[in-house]
């Protein structure tokens, strides 16, 4: 492989896990400088949070570069502050970091030491670290018994009997986001995200505030009972925020 094949490959690999072309100059800056390893930073505003990404790179015996992953830390604007390192093999975006440091669980296929593929749930123990300063990663397994689509389908949502916007918002909560939605039946928004530990959904009124159950069985009966007196046609025609 050449040196432009190498950076090309790396380039490559920072645009799919959610780094974009920012870094492309700096990146192709250092593996000409032939270092042994290196590492670029990048800092991104999310909203009145700060997230900074360390991404780390090391050069083979044979002279190839690798991408081996990052470190993020998410800063709250209270001075509170949440770290952990990513490695490549884990296959976690940027914005999945963003998620997993706020507490929210993403769902990733992996592979166990007999190289089999499976898929499962990951969450960060944020309450506690190990002796290496990371938090506990918690697998919630395919066969947990926590069915995603399902747990949304139960929800009085408009038009979940849309393949498309429907496929949109199980990808958007199994990449850890907290999802915008329509209830039938209510003039407000809520918010969803994914709990497989307690296999449910999270739901937070529109300031972000989360509900308790007695208020989401609530809010469900009076927009079952809305529903019931809207024609059909005209439920489908109501559509999911994004």
């Amino acid at each position: 492989m050449t040196i432009k094949e190498n950076i090309q490959e790396l380039q490559d690999r920072l645009k799919y896990s959610g780094f974009g072309e920012t870094l492309n100059k700096e990146l192709e800056k250092q593996v000409k400088a032939k270092k042994s390893d290196f590492e670029l930073n990048l800092t991104k505003d999310i909203g009145d949070k700060k997230l900074e990404y360390g991404l780390h790179f090391r050069k083979s015996d044979e002279g190839r570069y690798y991408y081996n992953g990052f470190d993020a830390k998410l800063s709250t604007p209270e001075g509170k502050e949440q770290s952990q390192r990513f490695y490549q093999n884990q296959g976690v975006s940027a914005k999945e970091a963003f998620n997993l440091l706020e507490g929210r669980a993403i769902y990733k296929s992996l592979f166990n030491k007999e190289g089999e593929r499976y898929n499962a749930w990951l969450q960060l123990d944020l309450g506690s670290k190990d002796e290496k300063g990371q938090h506990p990663v918690t697998q919630y397994h395919q066969n947990y018994g926590f069915k995603l689509e399902d747990t949304v389908q139960k929800l009085p949502l408009n038009n979940m009997g849309s393949p498309d916007q429907l496929s949109l918002l199980l990808y958007s909560l199994k990449k850890g986001n907290r999802h915008e939605v329509d209830i039938i039946g209510s003039d407000s928004r809520f918010l969803l995200e994914a709990n497989p530990k307690y296999k449910t959904m999270n739901v937070y009124d529109g300031e972000g505030k989360r509900m308790k159950n007695s208020d989401l069985t609530e809010v469900q009966n009076q927009a079952k009972a809305v529903a019931e007196k809207i024609p059909e046609a005209q439920r489908k025609s109501k559509g999911v925020k994004v």
